[in-house]
């Protein structure tokens, strides 16, 4: 019975239910009929919130630093993925408890989080370049507002369902959009590079970046799940396809980001090539030393994609998860139906896909070809003639093995080149 009602549940022919009163826990055998156990806890709810169980004694609310300590963190954040746990202790320790954690869980009203949204929206934070300042920049963006919004919403709803510590969530439904109509309007729209841009800071990447921007690219993986990649496990040649299972975060293995994010991409030849130099046969297809390891946060990768764009003479460079909306706008452009393009890019739907980059298929005149690579480059052009040159050129000047690690960067480098 998949939608079982909360608090009811069976042991041998026998179905319980469970309810609190003033606070603690009270577990009952109500017979052998499922519907005859969800309306008698439907009555023992009533009674309780009626007093017919007895006048409610007086029981100190906690505060919200405390729930969240004593209760909340332990008992109901256990599950959490740990990228969302770390965000969630972000949210708390920076934004949450300093503005309500000596608040009483009942004291936390409606009025006071609208308050606590509109000076969010009004703080501004200093510009990131001191000759260009942007005095209009906000603190925070509606999304991450929003988020935390939401979570403290989830604290309280526990607090009341689960632990029957208030009578009623005051932040249920505040979500709405209404709620938040103080923020600036911002961009939303992707960030993607021009072909012959792409083409200009590809030429002066050098290995290992330059392997890992282009799989990036053209294979449309997030970072966890690119350097979550091990070749005897999610590297099929035989079907030409990449298996995407699982993501890192901090180098700890845990699920992609959605259900669809598990899936099946179709290697491109760029993309089969980049694998085929791997030199080993097992581990990580990027790791530091031969697969034993996974490449960590990858800042010093993605500071050299930086500089080669700025090299290329790229006035606004691009992130690296931009790399990811690159590969939909190639998918978009070599005329890709959009079920597949979602499928590829392990959206949660179509109208994911059409919402996120619809102004993309309405500016974009399709070119159907065969592979995304085939926009970029010609069938003369070789987008990994930089490696073998690169590969010469070491060669000459020292003979030593081509998987060899670069030295520095806290092991976040590897020497891949193609055969």
């Amino acid at each position: 019975m998949h939608n079982r009602a909360p608090g009811v549940y069976k042991r041998g022919r026998r179905w319980w239910i469970v309810y609190y009163v003033h606070g603690r826990q009270v577990r009952e055998s109500v017979g052998l009929s499922y519907r005859e156990a969800v309306k008698a806890r439907a009555q023992r709810i009533a009674d309780v919130q009626a007093g017919r169980l007895g006048l409610r004694p007086y029981r100190r609310i906690p505060t919200l630093v405390e729930f969240v300590q004593e209760t909340w963190w332990d008992q109901v954040a256990t599950n959490l993925k740990p990228s969302t746990r770390r965000g969630y202790e972000t949210y708390l320790r920076c934004h949450l408890l300093p503005e309500f954690g000596n608040y009483p869980l009942s004291a936390i009203m409606r009025a006071a989080v609208k308050a606590w949204i509109a000076k969010k929206a009004k703080e501004q934070r200093h510009s990131y370049s001191p000759r260009k300042p942007n005095p209009n920049r906000p603190t925070l963006s509606k999304k991450s507002v929003l988020n935390m919004v939401a979570l403290l919403a989830g604290i309280l709803e526990t607090a009341t369902v689960d632990y029957e510590l208030l009578s009623a969530n005051p932040l249920r439904g505040i979500l709405r959009r209404r709620n938040f109509a103080d923020f600036r309007p911002h961009e939303r729209r992707v960030r993607i590079l021009e072909p012959e841009d792409f083409r200009r800071a590809v030429a002066e990447l050098k290995p290992p970046v330059l392997q890992m921007v282009l799989f990036a690219s053209l294979s449309g993986c997030r970072w966890g799940e690119q350097v979550a990649l091990r070749i005897e496990e999610d590297v099929d040649f035989r079907r030409n396809r990449l298996r995407i299972t699982r993501s890192l975060h901090k180098r700890s293995p845990q699920t992609p980001k959605t259900e669809q994010s598990v899936r099946d991409i179709v290697m491109s030849p760029v993309v089969r090539r980049v694998l085929r130099s791997v030199p080993w046969q097992e581990g990580y297809v990027f790791s530091p030393d031969a697969g034993r390891t996974p490449i960590g946060d990858g800042s010093w990768l993605k500071r050299q994609w930086r500089k080669a764009q700025v090299r290329a003479g790229i006035r606004r460079p691009v992130r690296w998860h931009d790399l990811r909306h690159q590969f939909v706008s190639l998918l978009i452009a070599a005329g890709k139906d959009v079920k597949y393009i979602a499928q590829q890019a392990g959206h949660a739907s179509a109208g994911f896909t059409l919402d996120r980059y619809g102004h993309l298929f309405e500016t974009i005149s399709p070119t159907h070809v065969e592979w995304p690579e085939d926009l970029l480059w010609t069938p003369g052009e070789d987008p990994m003639c930089t490696i073998c040159a690169q590969k010469e050129e070491d060669a000459s000047r020292n003979p030593r093995p081509d998987w060899e690690i670069f030295g520095g960067g806290g092991g976040n480098r590897t020497r891949v080149l193609c055969g």
